[in-house]
């Protein structure tokens, strides 16, 4: 089964082919608030590089969040456009889903629990928990470093934190959590943001299982967590 995958969710933009287990081709790139304009000739790109039409696309898949708000709408927005001209499945994957599936099990070795992270920008982050068997024990929420470090706290459990936001404030999660800092370790860069070749890889695997049917219309709605910058903004100012 070959599937197109699409992540616009963070600031790496990414896109991949798989067919089953085997990235057939795949292109990121560091993206400054020009996700649509980066994102379909990379899509183009990549379907060539495999060497594929896109009518031998199965199915696509995208990172629905969470994420930057607008990098979010450009992925789902594209993949649902492109699903329903191809008439294949749609996919909807969870960005910190695929941050753990990019974890190499020697990584893992001696780890419990592993705890994606995503910058949430005004001074939150995004974050879940998963079993080294990527089994999800808590879900996705967002809020303080704090509320990430009683989470860590309260499993009392070796956590693997991978991400971009918790290799930048490593020194802050070490401090807050104090004695129990022994039990905590930390992914490299390449880790730091979850790409579309997992997004790809986990659809796929839901395909295998039924876990996603095709649809008549392809919809898949954003992790969001939060309402928007400008969602807030409009409140806050509503109320003076």
């Amino acid at each position: 089964m070959i599937v197109l995958g699409i992540d616009t969710a963070t600031s790496m933009v990414s896109v991949a082919v798989v067919n089953g287990t085997t990235v057939l081709a795949s292109s990121e790139l560091r993206s400054d608030r020009r996700h649509a304009e980066d994102l379909t000739p990379m899509i183009d790109f990549v379907v060539k590089r495999a060497g594929l039409a896109f009518r031998e696309l199965d199915a696509v898949a995208v990172n629905v969040g969470p994420g930057l708000f607008t990098g979010m709408r450009v992925g789902i927005a594209a993949a649902q456009a492109l699903a329903y001209a191809l008439s294949v499945p749609l996919v909807g994957v969870d960005g910190l889903e695929a941050l753990v599936a990019a974890v190499p099990a020697a990584s893992a070795e001696h780890v419990e629990i592993i705890v994606p992270t995503i910058d949430a920008r005004r001074r939150e982050v995004a974050w879940a928990m998963h079993s080294v068997e990527s089994r999800r024990v808590v879900a996705p929420q967002v809020g303080g470093l704090e509320d990430l470090l009683a989470g860590v706290r309260e499993r009392g459990q070796h956590c693997l934190f991978v991400g971009d936001f918790a290799r930048r404030h490593r020194d802050d999660i070490i401090s807050g959590l104090g004695p129990q800092a022994w039990n905590v370790s930390f992914g490299d860069d390449a880790l730091d943001w979850p790409h579309a070749k997992q997004v790809a890889l986990i659809a796929h695997e839901r395909l295998l299982h039924d876990e996603a049917l095709p649809q008549h219309v392809p919809r898949v709605g954003a992790l969001y967590l939060r309402e928007a910058d400008a969602e807030i903004n409009w409140v806050t100012r509503s109320n003076v």
